[in-house]
């Protein structure tokens, strides 16, 4: 019987964007964060505790135009950004046989402000064995399928070939952040891989905003004519503003 071993190797880029508003100042004073609204206080302290209050915004939320966007409310940071992080640093998807389907995943999450859209690609070709045998990935979104040979994955919750997996999660929930799978792998127990591919991104509405923790799902088979070995990928995680 013969027998490999694949394991993904999960890096992770931080990319992080910087904006500043102009603030109000004259050559004696400046206003760091203005607002019309009432009982608003950005410190407000005691011996113990500090807190930023708001009572009475005259406006929240988010406003926008074909070109520019807004978000009207006291305590508002000015300052944009772009975050990923990956939350596991390997994955092991075990000796596969011809009967078995090796299966994994793994953790990473994108914080954004103000920044409009992002994307979330893979930049790493397919798990590669010590003599340059290349396991091949499943190029058209697929199935996972015992006895041919396969690499793929998807960001949604599964349960073929095995439960595994999770949905994007919005932190706390879709009123706070908006991130998405992205086509060929948003389909439960459908999977995909090709180099390059966007595999997440914010929501449709034009702005991206908050926390989504993603969850990746890794599958792995092989024919009878795969050349045995371990297989190793080094994957490449990038988030990209998409203004």
């Amino acid at each position: 019987m013969k027998k490999l071993m694949v394991i993904v190797v999960a890096g992770s880029l931080i990319l992080s964007q910087k904006a500043f508003a102009q603030t109000p100042s004259s050559p004696n004073y400046s206003v760091p964060e203005s607002g019309f609204s009432t009982g608003s206080n950005i410190d407000a302290n005691s011996a113990n505790f500090n807190s930023r209050v708001s009572f009475g915004d005259l406006a929240i939320g988010v406003g926008r135009s074909t070109n520019f966007s807004a978000r009207p409310g006291f305590i508002t940071p000015d300052e944009e950004f772009l975050e990923l992080v990956v939350q596991t640093p390997s994955v092991d998807l075990g000796v596969l046989s011809t009967s078995t389907t090796g299966v994994g995943s793994s953790l990473f999450y994108v914080r954004s402000y103000i920044n409009g859209d992002y994307v979330v690609s893979t930049g790493s070709p397919e798990p590669e064995s010590e003599s340059g045998a290349l396991l091949s990935p499943i190029s058209t979104a697929a199935a996972s399928s015992l006895g041919v040979e396969q690499f793929g994955m998807n960001l949604v919750a599964n349960t073929s070939p095995a439960v595994v997996g999770a949905d994007p999660a919005e932190q706390p929930n879709s009123t706070f952040a908006n991130g998405i799978a992205a086509s060929g792998y948003d389909t439960s127990d459908i999977y995909q891989y090709n180099q390059n591919d966007i595999i997440a991104r914010s929501g449709p509405i034009g702005e991206a905003w908050g926390q989504t923790n993603y969850t990746i799902s890794y599958i792995a088979n092989i024919s009878g004519i795969t050349e045995a070995g371990t297989y190793t990928m080094d994957q490449d995680i990038i988030v990209t503003a998409t203004f």
